[in-house]
C-alpha cells in the first residue's frame, strides 16, 4: 500500500502535559514594543511582527501599532514601527517608519503587515500595504522605505501603482513579501484585487468573505539601481498567455537562492485536480526562462489527492544546497486527528518536490496535539538544519492560551519533539494569554524570534511585541563533518609524532 502522507503509528492516549519542554536551550521572552528607559508608553495594539538580523549581528524587528502620538495614531491610523538590538546598547527605542518623514504627518489611515529585508551592504529594507489616499487613489496600495546609516529612513515610494506615472491599479494590494536578489535586487510580491485580463468573474461567497474580492492574483514588482522600479507582473496566472486560474491567490512568501533564481509560494482558491480545497501553489524565476507555471505543492503527490482541507498561509526558505523548504497550515484530516497542523514539503533538483510530514504531532507515534497549530514560519541553519516555530492553541502545562511552538529537523535526527518557547522558562508559566503571529531568523548558532503576545504585565494589557532566542551548541551535524573518529587519529598522530621524536634522538 502506498503511503500518502509521512507520518508515525497512532497513539491518541498521550497527555499532552508530559510534552518535553527542555529540549532548546531559548531565552526568557523580552517585550520590545514598549518600556524603553523604563517608560511604559506604547498603549494600542502591537501586531504582525518581521525580524531580520545584519551582517554585524544587529537584530532589527519591524510590527504595525496603533498607539497614538504626534503621528496621529489609534485604530484605522496604525503605523510601522521600527526597533533593533545590539549587544552594547540592548534594544532601541521605537522608530516610526512609515509616516513623519522630514516632520511631514501625512499618512492618516491604516499601515498594516509589514515585511523585511538587509541587503549584502547593510541596507534595510522595508515593504507594508497602506489605505492612505493619494494620487494613486483610495485603495491600499504596497509601500516601501529603507534606510542606511549614511542617510537615515528614506520617505516612502508606492511601488503597487504608478509606473511612468500612470495609475492603473484602483482595487485593493495586500500582505506584501520583499527578498533581495543579486546585484542587490529588491524583489516584492503581494496579492491584489486589480481586475484585469486575468480577471474571472464568478460569484463565490466563501471566497469573496475571505478575501474581498473575485480573482485575485499574486503580482511581482523589482527595484534595481540602473532601471528603478519595475512594472508589476503577474505571477499566479497567465502563463503562456492561458488565465486559467479563477479564483483568489493570496498571502505569499518569496525567497531568492544564491544563483539569483526567485521562488514564490501561496495559498490559492482555485479549483482543479486537486478539488476545490485551497492548497499551496509554487512558481520560480530565472533571467533564462522568465516566470514558470504554476505547481501544486500540498497535494498530488505521486498522483494521489488526497489533501482535501484547506492548506494556507505558506512560508519558503533556501538552504545553502538550493534545496526549497516550504511550510504551511492545513485543515486536512488524518492520523493526527481534525485539527490543523503544520506541515512540510521540500524541492531538490534530483527529487523534485516531496511528499508531505505532519511536523507539529505525532512524534515518536504519540499524536497529542490536538488544538490548532497555524502561522507557522521557517529558517534554515548553515549547516541544513531546518527551524520552524508557528502558534498553537493545544492546552497544556502552559495553560489553555495560545503559545508559540518549536521544532527542528536535521539529517542525522530527523523531525524534533516540539519545544513551547513563549512559557515555561525555567519552569515558571507566566504568559497566560495568546502568543500569535511568530517570525524567525537564523544567525549564528542563534534562532531569534518575534511574536505579538497579550499578556498583561508592567507593559499594560494591550498587544506588545515579544522576542527570544534559541541558542545551539556545535551540533551533530556538524561533528559529523569533521573528520571520523577525529579524536582517535589525533591520538595516533600524537603517538605517532611522540615516537617518531624518540626514534630521532635515539639515532643521535
Amino acid at each position: 500500500m502506498q503511503t500518502i502522507i509521512s507520518f508515525y503509528t497512532t497513539n491518541m492516549n498521550y497527555d499532552s502535559q508530559h510534552l518535553n519542554l527542555s529540549d532548546v536551550d531559548y531565552s526568557n521572552a523580552t517585550v520590545i514594543s514598549d518600556g524603553y528607559n523604563g517608560i511604559y508608553w506604547n498603549d494600542g495594539r502591537s501586531e504582525d511582527p518581521d525580524i531580520e538580523v545584519g551582517e554585524n549581528g544587529t537584530i532589527y524587528a519591524v510590527w504595525w501599532d496603533s498607539t497614538a502620538g504626534l503621528w496621529g495614531g489609534g485604530i484605522g491610523d496604525d503605523e510601522i514601527m521600527f526597533a533593533r538590538y545590539t549587544d552594547i546598547d540592548g534594544w532601541s527605542n521605537v522608530t516610526i517608519i512609515s509616516d513623519g518623514y522630514d516632520g511631514t504627518y501625512w499618512n492618516d489611515e491604516f499601515s498594516f503587515k509589514p515585511d523585511m529585508a538587509i541587503d549584502d551592504n547593510g541596507m534595510i529594507h522595508v515593504v507594508w500595504y497602506d489605505a492612505t489616499d493619494g494620487i494613486w487613489g483610495t485603495d491600499s496600495e504596497i509601500m516601501y522605505v529603507n534606510y542606511s546609516e549614511a542617510m537615515g529612513w528614506s520617505n516612502v515610494t508606492i511601488i503597487s501603482d504608478g509606473y511612468n506615472g500612470v495609475y492603473w491599479n484602483d482595487q485593493a494590494s495586500r500582505s506584501p513579501k520583499i527578498a533581495i536578489g543579486e546585484n542587490e535586487t529588491i524583489h516584492v510580491v503581494w496579492g491584489d484585487d486589480t481586475e484585469g485580463i486575468w480577471t474571472d468573474n464568478y460569484s463565490d461567497v466563501d471566497d469573496i468573505m475571505n478575501w474581498g474580492s473575485i480573482d485575485t492574483e499574486i503580482m511581482h514588482a523589482s527595484y534595481s539601481e540602473l532601471k528603478g522600479w519595475s512594472n508589476i507582473t503577474i505571477i499566479s496566472d497567465g502563463y503562456d498567455g492561458i488565465y486559467w486560474n479563477k479564483k483568489s491567490s493570496i498571502n505569499p512568501d518569496i525567497a531568492v537562492d544564491k544563483n539569483g533564481i526567485i521562488h514564490v509560494v501561496w495559498e490559492d482558491y482555485t479549483d482543479g485536480i486537486w478539488g476545490s480545497d485551497t492548497e499551496i501553489m509554487y512558481v520560480n524565476y530565472s533571467e533564462a526562462t522568465g516566470w514558470s507555471n504554476v505547481t501544486i505543492v500540498s497535494d498530488g503527490y505521486d498522483g494521489i489527492y488526497w489533501n482535501n482541507g484547506g492548506s494556507q498561509r505558506p512560508k519558503i526558505a533556501i538552504d545553502e544546497d538550493g534545496i526549497i523548504h516550504a511550510v504551511w497550515e492545513d485543515y486536512t484530516s488524518g492520523v493526527w486527528g481534525t485539527d490543523t497542523e503544520i506541515m512540510y514539503a521540500n524541492y531538490s533538483e534530483a527529487l523534485g518536490w516531496s511528499n508531505i510530514t505532519v511536523i507539529s504531532d505525532g512524534y515518536d507515534g504519540i499524536y497529542w496535539n490536538n488544538g490548532f497549530s497555524f502561522d507557522p514560519d521557517i529558517a534554515v541553519a548553515d549547516n541544513g538544519t531546518i527551524h520552524i516555530v508557528w502558534e498553537d492553541y493545544t492546552n497544556g502545562v502552559w495553560g489553555s492560551d495560545v503559545e508559540i511552538m518549536y521544532a527542528s529537523y536535521s539529517e542525522t535526527t530527523g523531525w524534533s519533539d516540539i519545544t513551547v518557547i513563549s512559557d515555561g522558562f525555567m519552569g515558571i508559566y507566566w504568559n497566560d494569554y495568546d502568543s500569535y503571529d511568530p517570525h524567525c531568523v537564523w544567525y549564528n548558532n542563534q534562532l531569534y524570534v518575534v511574536w505579538e503576545d497579550f499578556t498583561t504585565g508592567v507593559w499594560g494589557s494591550g498587544w506588545e511585541i515579544m522576542f527570544t532566542s534559541v541558542s545551539f551548541s556545535i551540533t551533530q551535524e556538524d561533528q559529523e563533518r569533521d573528520i571520523p573518529f577525529g579524536n582517535l587519529y589525533l591520538f595516533i598522530m600524537i603517538i605517532s609524532i611522540i615516537g617518531l621524536t624518540v626514534y630521532t634522538n635515539r639515532k643521535k
